[in-house]
């Protein structure tokens, strides 16, 4: 998703380039699409790291709702200006109906791909606790099957032992004397 971010956010700066080339005339719609691509492209960068994924996928699914929610609107007082028989410049129609597409395209993709890793997502939490359950029921049926007559070998609590290791550890084994370290000769103060 990503990736896709990156590429609506550059789509909307070639929207802007394309109405700046067409034309020597200016005007503030011209650069409407630029002002929603730069976040866009800044929120797919930052979508790159899956930490982050999640929460910039939201705020660019907002960031384009915003902008096609205004650009309908912006489209909407156009119509109303032509119908009322203003002079409407065709190329911040043009623009403002490519933002207006883009931005809504963009909102179908990130919500479809939220709504599909929630899902994903739902079925893993899902899968870990049936097999926590079943963790759980093997545990309990294992600790049914102990013999309670049973001997058991207490640790001894002393202060000798502190830690209650297992008695087994604490038997005496075979220790070799301890070796001596390589000299070296620069290290070695022995006379010779």
């Amino acid at each position: 998703m990503a990736r896709i971010g990156i590429v609506f956010g550059l789509l909307l700066f070639g929207l802007t380039i394309a109405g700046l080339s067409t034309t020597s005339q200016k005007t503030y719609t011209q650069f409407i699409p630029m002002m929603f691509g730069i976040p866009l492209l800044f929120l797919g960068v930052v979508a790159l790291n899956p930490h982050r994924r999640g929460e910039s996928v939201f705020v660019a699914l907002l960031l384009a709702l915003l902008c096609t929610i205004l650009g309908g609107g912006r489209l909407i007082s156009l119509g109303f200006a032509w119908m009322a028989g203003e002079h409407i410049n065709p190329l911040s129609v043009r623009l403002v109906a490519g933002m207006t597409i883009i931005g809504g395209v963009f909102v179908i993709v990130a919500e479809r791909w939220r709504r599909n890793r929630r899902r994903s997502e739902n079925a893993v939490k899902s899968s870990a606790l049936s097999s926590a359950t079943t963790t759980i029921e093997s545990a309990t049926s294992a600790a049914e099957n102990i013999d309670p007559s049973a001997a058991v070998t207490r640790a001894r609590a002393d202060n000798e032992n502190p830690y209650k290791t297992p008695a087994i550890l604490d038997a005496p084994a075979s220790i070799s004397p301890p070796t001596p370290a390589p000299s070296s000769k620069l290290t070695d103060h022995t006379p010779k």
